[in-house]
């Protein structure tokens, strides 16, 4: 945002560390017109997206613009997709990796996020009692684990199975990873942290 001050030259750039939704526009043909029905019953509402430019990464988008079959026999099977996604707006994806992205630590370890901008990911930890998980030096405490807990950053929940836990959780944030280097270490009865890091790029 950009705002400006009476008696300061130029703006003040205000930056909320929030980004805004952006629209991909993807050209699009058809092979024969016989399938038409059941592409456009696809392509409708939201999900996962794959580029071929981009095989590593999944966007999650939404359709845009709206398409008919006459649109695309009149274009000769070439259409205009345009898909809504929210910034950051690309993550690994299962199914992609082999692996599912998932890391599996046994010890503490640093780990770098090679996206373009911080990571909101998913962390369980297996343990049992009281255990405290740092990420770059800030802690994120855990109360009484049962086996094991589950942390979404991103939908900020503490969660194990389907039975909420975030009355277990103390920290003041949810952890996040930042670009380049991060260090994670824990305290207590833990045998072993598997993390969905969520990389992402802008």
């Amino acid at each position: 945002d950009y705002v400006t001050i009476p008696g300061r030259n130029g703006e003040l750039t205000v930056d909320e560390g929030t980004y805004a939704p952006y629209v991909l526009s993807v050209e699009c043909g058809t092979r024969g017109s016989e399938n038409l029905d059941e592409i456009l019953a696809w392509l409708n509402g939201a999900g996962e997206l794959i580029l071929c430019t981009e095989p590593d990464k999944v966007f999650r988008a939404s359709i845009y613009n709206k398409i008919s079959v006459s649109d695309m026999i009149y274009l000769y099977n070439s259409f205009l997709l345009q898909f809504r996604g929210d910034a950051p707006d690309s993550v690994t994806g299962p199914g992609i990796d082999p692996s599912g992205g998932t890391l599996l630590l046994t010890a503490p370890t640093t780990i770098r996020n090679s996206g373009t901008v911080y990571s909101e990911p998913i962390i369980t930890v297996y343990g049992s009692g009281d255990i405290t998980l740092n990420i770059n030096g800030e802690d994120f405490p855990m109360y009484g684990v049962q086996e094991s807990i589950t942390i979404d950053s991103e939908m900020m929940e503490v969660f194990k199975g389907n039975t909420n836990q975030n009355g277990k959780y103390g920290g003041a944030e949810f952890p996040r990873f930042e670009v380049g280097k991060n260090e994670i270490s824990w305290t207590g009865n833990v045998s072993k942290i598997k993390i969905q890091p969520r990389w992402r790029w802008l």
